[in-house]
């Protein structure tokens, strides 16, 4: 699903009307000198360090590169929709669209249509059933080791796990769903029943976004974010997660060997990566890492991650067992229905 989307639109091109209403009512930042001159003003909002469950609608008016005024919206369609963001929308047009009649209504405005706009935010979201609440603390406390190339793992305080935190390019986040809209609820920010709360709290939530820089690369490359697909999404999100969660075949760490023997070059070069593995398994990741050539270690790690294994099986040193009963990066849960089938 989608559960948040930024859009922008340059002022000067909206009525002047629509320009009056947005400027009047925005707040800022001013820095002034002592001798009392305005050196510089800014927008008081900044949309990129907005959290997605934000309920309503956020704007603002941002400057770009270029030097021209953009009016900012951004929102959870899937809030807007229906009052919380557990599952929603996973098409483009469609959310963009919820949007973008939600921030006309919000500013008392008539709009132009979304695919005018530029989009420069989007988080794709996939939410994963497991048996209870403790394996999903038991998944996001393992996570906390997965670390992928440049992609370090950090805590984001509780049992949430954050990687690339910062970056306009991806970022991910894998968070447990039930607490949070518990939290939400207390605060009066969302509606939700007793029963759906419930199954909520099984659930285990993985958020890639789509930043700025993302969008600039793909406009570079020709493209248009009103074109992409629910599916170009949705491999988006399984490309940036798996190496994290790892393959659901691989269970049985005594067919290591003949999956490292079907990815790597050589046997003698599949046996030395099976060597590593135990290495690691006997004294940890950072005396294995310690102990061999830089290029040697992250040929074996490549090997490993193409036979099957997530960072967090290869930094934890043995194979997650909630991965081998109950998740799958290619297989969540898309709807009420389906959570209560699982």
């Amino acid at each position: 699903m989608i559960d948040w989307m930024t859009l922008r639109y340059p002022l000067a091109k909206l009525p002047p009307a629509i320009q009056d209403r947005v400027l009047s009512a925005l707040g800022r930042i001013t820095c002034v000198s002592p001798d009392g001159e305005i050196r510089w003003e800014k927008p008081v909002l900044d949309l990129d360090a907005l959290r997605s469950d934000t309920p309503g609608l956020c704007w603002t008016v941002t400057g770009g590169a270029d030097g021209e005024m953009r009016l900012t919206i951004g929102a959870s369609p899937a809030f807007i929709t229906y009052g919380n963001n557990v599952f929603g929308s996973s098409d483009v047009r469609e959310c963009a669209g919820v949007l973008v009649r939600f921030a006309g209504k919000c500013l008392a405005s008539i709009l132009p249509p979304a695919h005018e706009w530029e989009c420069r935010r989007i988080d794709v979201t996939e939410n994963y059933a497991l048996s209870t609440d403790r394996e999903v603390k038991q998944l996001l406390r393992q996570l906390i080791t997965a670390d992928g190339g440049r992609a370090k793992a950090t805590s984001g305080g509780g049992d949430s796990v954050y990687w690339n935190k910062g970056s306009d390019l991806r970022k991910g986040k894998a968070y447990a769903k039930g607490p949070q809209l518990r939290k939400l609820l207390k605060e009066g920010k969302v509606e939700i029943s007793d029963d759906l709360l419930e199954l909520a709290d099984r659930l285990a939530r993985l958020e890639l976004t789509l930043g700025s820089r993302w969008f600039r690369r793909l406009a570079e490359d020709g493209r248009k974010w009103w074109d992409l697909t629910t599916e170009e999404l949705q491999k988006q999100h399984e490309q940036y997660f798996e190496r994290f969660i790892g393959k659901q075949e691989v269970t049985d760490m005594g067919m290591l060997l003949e999956e490292l023997e079907k990815v790597a070059p050589t046997k003698g070069r599949a046996l030395a990566a099976h060597r590593t593995w135990a290495m690691i398994k006997a004294i940890g990741y950072e005396l294995a890492r310690e102990s061999m050539p830089r290029a040697t270690w992250y040929l074996h790690l490549k090997y490993l991650r193409a036979a099957g294994l997530s960072d967090a099986d290869i930094g934890a040193g043995n194979v997650l067992p909630f991965r081998r009963r109950e998740i799958c990066i290619a297989s969540p849960v898309r709807s009420w229905a389906e959570l209560r089938a699982a």
